[in-house]
């Protein structure tokens, strides 16, 4: 959904969205990211603020994970509140620009429109955890054979132990 951000009402404007389980994952453009495990529910709220416009809003759905160590899927509760604040680029590229310390905390976007889609999907992507982990005692993957240590146990690193002290002696 796109917003003319000059016509947003001084005292702002509020938004509700709910999206199916059955959102694409190309949407999300994340490849940790599988889909939804269950609908997502957004609430944002525009508001200008002088020169500056203030967002502010909360996103909260089960997302379906990758898991960084067996690769297996699983779903991760997310519930975030955010607020970003935005300013209609003062440029149109081309010239260095040197920004104030109170810039850093700014969103530069160009033209008067914003995709308040885009909005969700990143934020959904800034709540990702560095590492994706099904649990903090995931065990991962063999290195040599690749079998899921979480299900059954291997003996692929008793086999290369064995040969280390053999080549060792």
């Amino acid at each position: 959904m796109k917003i003319d951000l000059t016509n947003i009402p001084s005292e702002g404007k509020e938004f509700n969205f709910r999206f199916d389980k059955d959102w694409r994952k190309t949407d999300l453009e994340e490849e940790r990211i599988l889909g939804l495990g269950a609908p997502l529910s957004a609430w944002i709220k525009i508001q200008p603020v002088g020169k500056r416009i203030t967002i502010g809003g909360s996103v909260s759905t089960s997302l379906l994970l990758h898991c960084d160590r067996c690769l297996e899927p699983y779903s991760w509760d997310l519930s975030k509140d955010f607020r970003i604040f935005l300013s209609l680029s003062p440029f149109n590229g081309g010239v260095d620009v040197e920004l104030s310390e109170a810039d850093l905390n700014l969103e530069f976007i160009q033209g008067n429109f914003l995709e308040l889609g885009q909005v969700i999907k990143e934020q959904i992507i800034l709540s990702l955890p560095m590492k994706t982990l099904c649990s903090a005692e995931c065990k991962g993957l063999c290195a040599t054979c690749g079998s899921n240590l979480n299900v059954k146990t291997c003996s692929c690193s008793k086999k290369y132990e064995t040969l280390l002290c053999q080549t060792s002696n």
